[in-house]
């Protein structure tokens, strides 16, 4: 191993063990005024390697909150049609690693607080889904925000659809840990596709 090898080894492991003297410490909810202080302080550990941010920024927020899911959850994966959920960590992480390439700031990124369903038809003969309802505990959480509106698809072929696209979006109380989940993808004709959501998966949504 080079010398430049073992001093990035060196000084990454030195940055990820920092934030492990907060263990133990209590902590309330994720919020994006400690995201970007957390985001500040990695700034200041100047990596070599911008990948290396990522991974330092991951540690800190490990060593406060536990561990995240780190990837969008599927909740219907089809030829067709894809729903997927995200978290407001998991989108700032993920834009954080796209600003990281163009040189683009990171206080510019973009903090959305809730979980976001998002709808996509891949096909013009997706379902139709007019409706994305979350409960937990068998009550239905309202949406706070839906962009879920009728569009018009076109394939290859020339031929058209009217299909609804677009997130919704719940509070992060929605998906918490403590109670059953539910996630209903309801569509305009047939049978909704529910999902449900066990405790050690609400655990990871950050």
């Amino acid at each position: 191993m080079s010398p430049y090898s073992v001093s990035r080894v060196s000084a990454l492991a030195i940055a990820l063990s920092a934030p492990l003297a907060t263990w133990g410490q209590p902590v309330g909810p994720m919020t994006a005024r400690q995201i970007r202080a957390l985001t500040a302080g990695v700034q200041s550990a100047r990596h070599v390697d911008k990948s290396d941010m990522v991974l330092d920024l991951d540690a800190r927020v490990r060593a406060r909150w536990g561990d995240f899911e780190s990837f969008p959850v599927s909740i219907v994966r089809q030829d067709t049609l894809s729903v997927v959920l995200t978290t407001p960590f998991l989108r700032y992480r993920r834009t954080l690693a796209q600003y990281l390439k163009i040189d683009r700031p990171l206080a510019d990124i973009p903090w959305i607080d809730g979980v976001v369903v998002s709808v996509e038809p891949l096909r013009i003969d997706a379902p139709d889904i007019t409706a994305v309802v979350i409960e937990r505990g068998g009550q239905k959480v309202p949406p706070i925000e839906s962009r879920l509106k009728l569009m018009t698809f076109t394939n290859g072929s020339g031929e058209q659809a009217a299909i609804h696209a677009g997130d919704v979006r719940f509070p992060l109380s929605a998906v918490a840990p403590g109670a059953p989940v539910t996630i209903s993808i309801v569509p305009s004709a047939g049978v909704a596709i529910v999902v449900a959501l066990d405790d050690a998966q609400l655990q990871l949504l950050k």
